[in-house]
């Protein structure tokens, strides 16, 4: 029986046939916590919606309702209150091998990219350095220093939150050896980088919107025998190649030649509209 039936029939004779009608039917989990979005006619009864599926789901912990939406330059949850359960919203979640450790009210993490934080990994090669321009909390940096024999990882991430919570999780994980967290702003930090003498085989660019603002310091970085570039953005299946159109006409300007290697679409994002990954060889002319 799916979960929303379970739920419906833990609830027969406490909601209405009507409100019965619109329990949904899911939830996102993240560690051992539940969140729910309910309908506004719901929230009088949230209360007992939260017990009820911890009473269904004995592996849940907490429950939490999520009543707001991904805001500001951090992207961060806009107003995630706790319902029932355990009061903690700082939790451990495990994926790939990787445990990250967050405050899920004030920090975003998208289960709808699980596949491509294990994908990635799986690209890099042997001793490769890696430039992560948008770390967060190591969405991506973690899983490739676990499951690949990098050489160094530079995760630079300017919220200071989400920063902390990056340097926690290196330490969790124990890749100190791996990855250096720098704190701030990608525009600047890069460039720093690559006046130390940094130059990367592999670039990330994993934030939305497409980081078109980024390019041309992002290009600093690259090596003349080619770097990659993982960039993302958001675009209707068959208009996709206008992402790539934008990078490449910045990097020609800088003197660089682009080659779309591959590209991938990860998750619906809206109506005809898609988050899609572009990975994108850069060589010096």
């Amino acid at each position: 029986m799916k979960f929303k039936e379970q739920l419906k029939e833990r609830l027969k004779g406490k909601l209405s046939k009507e409100e019965l009608d619109l329990l949904p039917r899911g939830f996102q989990t993240i560690g051992s916590v539940m969140i729910l979005k309910l309908k506004t006619s719901l929230l009088n009864k949230k209360l007992i919606i939260a017990e009820s599926c911890l009473e269904l789901l004995p592996y849940i912990n907490s429950v939490y309702i999520n009543l707001g939406k991904v805001k500001g330059e951090f992207r961060e949850p806009e107003k995630i209150e706790w319902l029932a359960g355990e009061n903690n919203s700082i939790i451990e979640h495990k994926e790939h091998g990787v445990v990250y450790r967050f405050d899920f009210t004030k920090i975003m993490f998208s289960k709808g990219n699980l596949n491509e934080r294990k994908l990635l990994a799986t690209f890099v090669k042997e001793n490769e350095v890696i430039v992560d321009m948008f770390a967060g909390i190591g969405y991506f940096s973690l899983p490739i220093a676990i499951h690949s024999n990098v050489k160094r990882i530079y995760s630079i991430e300017l919220n200071p939150l989400s920063y902390n919570s990056l340097v926690e999780n290196i330490n969790l994980n124990r890749l100190e050896d791996r990855i250096t967290a720098i704190n701030g702003d990608s525009k600047i930090e890069v460039i720093k980088l690559s006046n130390s003498g940094v130059k990367a085989d592999r670039v990330i660019m994993g934030v939305f919107p497409a980081p078109k603002d980024f390019i041309q310091e992002a290009l600093t970085v690259a090596k003349e025998g080619g770097t990659m570039y993982h960039y993302e953005g958001v675009a209707d299946k068959e208009e996709f190649m206008d992402l790539f159109r934008e990078f490449e006409q910045i990097a020609e300007k800088a003197g660089y030649s682009c080659e779309l290697k591959s590209k991938r679409f990860v998750k619906s994002y809206g109506p005809n509209l898609y988050h899609v990954v572009l990975d994108i060889l850069v060589k010096k002319k």
